[in-house]
């Protein structure tokens, strides 16, 4: 029987063939600091509000405090990802419920620089789909990317998702520059890729 759409989920490790995906703890933060601070300047565009928000170790342990509590809420699953073979911390993925208590979510991750390129991104996303699907009992999952961010237009494609739109958002008290036109892709539980998850 599917738990009920607002419980608080009991997140246990869970791994692919290359990776573990680890629920934070507070054990963690300066493996997540460090992580953030190397790579800050290329992962601002994209994730401007954890990088501003984590520029000490101090704001990372208070960072993954909320995490904890927003995993127990079951609003937000944050998960650091681990190399299995190096033992080391790689990056991050998150899953956060779009409404409070509805079967809809999106994703979004990032790894450091060390670790583009290998195809960590794609397996991590395909297991934390299949864990939104199996285990958290979502409809969809949904992923935004920046038009300029090939890279993880291409990790969406092979991990099965679909060009839902493209938007541009509305400029927040800036007239410059240009926001960034927005790519979103999507996957839902009844489509032919995700029953091969």
């Amino acid at each position: 029987m599917p738990l009920p759409l607002t419980s608080a989920i009991s997140a246990p490790d869970f791994a692919t063939q290359r990776l573990w995906i680890r629920p934070y703890t507070l054990e963690m933060a300066l493996d997540f600091w460090r992580l953030l601070h190397k790579n800050r300047a290329r992962l601002m565009p994209d994730f401007p509000d954890r990088t501003s928000a984590v520029k000490s170790l101090e704001d990372a342990q208070n960072r993954l405090r909320v995490f904890i509590s927003q995993h127990k809420a079951g609003d937000l699953y944050s998960f650091g990802i681990w190399r299995k073979e190096e033992g080391d911390y790689i990056g991050d993925i998150t899953l956060r419920r779009l409404a409070r208590g509805k079967p809809f979510s999106e994703v979004g991750y990032y790894l450091g620089a060390q670790a583009e390129g290998q195809g960590y991104a794609t397996e991590a996303l395909l297991a934390m789909t299949r864990y939104a699907f199996q285990v958290l009992q979502m409809e969809s999952v949904n992923l935004r990317c920046a038009d300029t961010n090939l890279k993880s237009q291409r990790v969406a494609e092979r991990a099965g998702f679909t060009l839902l739109k493209k938007y541009a958002p509305v400029a927040q008290d800036t007239p410059t520059p240009q926001p960034r036109l927005i790519h979103v892709y999507q996957m839902k539980k009844e489509d032919p890729n995700a029953a091969s998850l």
